[in-house]
């Protein structure tokens, strides 16, 4: 039995994965997946869910007010006193239910401690009685004690992978866009590789060398920029020692998203020179990791400052394939290729260059001083 029911709109599904994820770490149970069992029928699992919970939180959005389905789940919730709206959009919820106490989570960036976050959890508190809250699930940032690096839990979910429809200056690459699904939790490394932390590889790796300096970091004097001029060979090798590997084109873009989905850019659907560095910048070249806000899931620079090569070959037509009945499960790419996959854009990127869905392609052995890379591990550092 779960503790909460979520009623939302299909369209809604990532944010509905959020607020479940995060009220799991409250410590309490939650239904909001639709996967219906064999043998059951879709109204039968619903209406299963919902005489177990003891609180049904309804989403409303621009979507979910003119949905038959969820505006019916709402009333059983209503009729029972356990129903908890919360806005996800600004919308006027449907004739009905105006009068009651809704949450605000329009402006919510994923974070359990956020204030909005915290008064939804004591709306809940009163039907449920206070969470005893779990061990942490490997969650918030852990250093590595090989390289140095901070590296981020990514919790695993769905999402829409590549271009959104409004986005007029989108590449046919970055077409059609379609749902993937991230099987199992990953740690990203928090910023892309450091020159300190490339150094303490090739200290330990002797057949590796630090790259030739660029003019920006002579003698690769600046210790907190992203490394650069590193092949995908060297980048990989790195990862490895390090107890990782390359991210996969999907687990790039999946944790540059942030589980917001639907936006240009990881932040939003505008940019300025504040959000990112880029063409144009003060820099004139890398800056110092952190320069900039972080995502939802506290990763610094994912796009802007370097490229950052992934483990995929590079597909032009990759996403045309076939779109299967279900989510994609963890894509790896072309089984084979000649140029490796690149994103994120750099300090030398116009801002198109800068959208979570952009991919472009160097060839491997490639040393381009507006490259680095960070590292994806399975486990915990």
């Amino acid at each position: 039995m779960s503790d909460i029911f979520i009623s939302y709109a299909r369209e809604d599904r990532p944010r509905a994965e959020a607020i479940a994820k995060a009220l799991g770490t409250h410590g309490w149970s939650v239904w909001w997946d639709w996967n219906i069992p064999a043998g059951k029928t879709f109204r039968q699992v619903i209406q299963e869910q919902l005489d177990k919970a003891r609180c049904v939180i309804v989403l409303w959005s621009a979507t979910s007010i003119a949905r038959k389905w969820v505006i019916e789940e709402a009333s059983e919730g209503e009729e029972r006193g356990i129903l908890v709206p919360v806005l996800i959009e600004k919308a006027r919820p449907p004739l009905g239910f105006r009068s009651i106490q809704t949450a605000d989570l329009t402006s919510w960036q994923g974070e359990t401690n956020a204030p909005a976050f915290l008064r939804l959890c004591s709306d809940v508190e009163p039907l449920l009685g206070t969470a005893t809250s779990p061990a942490p699930r490997q969650s918030g940032a852990q250093t590595n004690p090989k390289d140095g690096l901070s590296y981020v839990w990514i919790p695993p979910g769905e999402f829409w992978m590549g271009a959104t429809p409004a986005d007029t200056e989108a590449g046919t690459n970055e077409k059609p866009r379609h749902r993937v699904r991230i099987a199992k939790d990953l740690w990203l490394s928090e910023t892309p590789v450091t020159v300190a932390a490339y150094k303490r590889f090739v200290g330990e790796r002797p057949q590796f060398k630090m790259p030739p300096a660029p003019d920006f970091n002579p003698k690769w004097s600046k210790p907190d920029h992203p490394v650069v001029r590193v092949t995908w060979d060297e980048a990989s090798a790195y990862c490895e020692w390090a107890g990782g590997r390359l991210p996969t084109e999907a687990e790039w873009e999946y944790a540059a998203r942030g589980g917001q989905d639907g936006l240009k850019y990881p932040w939003g659907n505008d940019i300025a020179f504040e959000n990112a560095n880029q063409a144009g910048s003060k820099w004139k070249g890398t800056s110092p990791v952190r320069s900039y806000a972080a995502n939802t899931w506290v990763l610094y620079d994912m796009v802007g400052n370097v490229w950052e090569w992934a483990a995929d070959w590079y597909g032009e037509n990759y996403y045309a394939s076939p779109a299967p009945d279900k989510p994609v499960e963890d894509p790896r790419g072309p089984q084979s290729g000649k140029v490796r996959v690149l994103r994120g854009g750099s300090f030398l990127s116009d801002t198109r260059y800068l959208r979570a869905a952009v991919r472009v392609r160097y060839a491997p052995g490639v040393r381009d001083y507006g490259t680095g890379f960070r590292c994806v591990r399975e486990v915990a550092p």
